[in-house]
């Protein structure tokens, strides 16, 4: 099947599949209070898993014709949805963000969040060495992809933010990304279109699982042109946002900035 007919096939495949899935799945989905007290269903990116099941599927099946990179991309992003959706299940709000889990760590207490940077940190060191071998390459690689994977998890804290402020700099990488990334991808960003919604509207919450497996998107997009301008650019956003994460406040960037602001409203409605 030709590589960019696919890419359109794949996409509503992943927002169907999406929707079967969260389907099937809302009434077990855990709940926790979100932003403003309200308690809904979360962990519903865990639908997005499925979609990742498929592609691999379909790229095992001889389907399509897939590189070691994309291989290695979807299973890094089942890996990161699944403990994702176990920092879902067994994760708790006290301790956020690496000062927070390494600070627990210190006190004696492993949290589900320390376990999540552990494993992501790690595979994503793996996908450096299998994609680019042992050098500076793999090393950057690692970073993009966790980095991406975690900073997704940054902006999950409002309704739809996530995937608006993931979304964008995705669906310009789309257009420049090689064919095979791709492919790779189409299916969850099919997937994440189809519960922007439903995200948005506040009747579910991607929760961990769904942002680890939307910023792996993103990493892999950046990663997969290889070393570049693009590194270097999303190198530097990356660690500027964590950075902000860690010592201020991402909303509080948002909020001040009146473009950010509007957008971040955008559909919402409702401020903070």
């Amino acid at each position: 099947m030709a590589g960019w007919v696919a890419v359109p096939l794949l996409a509503v495949s992943g927002l169907v599949l999406a929707l079967v899935a969260l389907g099937l799945l809302y009434g077990r989905l855990p709940h926790r209070r979100n932003y403003a007290g309200r308690t809904m269903p979360t962990a519903a990116g865990i639908t997005f898993l499925p979609i990742i099941l498929l592609t691999l599927l379909l790229f095992a099946g001889g389907v399509f014709s897939p590189g070691l990179a994309e291989m290695a991309a979807l299973a890094y992003a089942l890996v990161a949805g699944c403990v994702g959706w176990a920092d879902d299940l067994w994760g708790g709000a006290g301790a956020r963000g690496f000062r927070g889990h390494l600070g627990a760590l210190v006190r004696g207490r492993v949290t589900t969040g320390l376990v999540k940077v552990a494993v992501l940190g790690g595979g994503a060191l793996v996908f450096g060495v299998v994609v680019f071998g042992f050098g500076w390459e793999a090393l950057a690689a690692a970073y993009l992809l966790a980095g991406s994977a975690n900073l997704a998890n940054l902006f999950d804290v409002r309704p739809g933010r996530m995937l608006k402020f993931i979304g964008m700099p995705v669906l310009v990488l789309l257009f420049i990304a090689p064919q095979g990334a791709v492919l790779a991808v189409a299916g969850v960003v099919g997937g994440a279109t189809g519960l922007f919604y439903f995200d948005l509207k506040e009747r579910i919450m991607l929760g961990d699982a769904g942002a680890a497996v939307y910023g792996t998107v993103l990493g892999y997009l950046i990663v997969a042109g290889g070393p570049g301008t693009v590194w270097w650019v999303a190198g530097a956003a990356i660690l500027g946002l964590t950075v902000v994460a860690e010592f201020s406040s991402i909303s509080r960037v948002i909020r001040e900035v009146g473009a950010l602001r509007r957008l971040d409203l955008w559909g919402r409605g409702t401020d903070e």
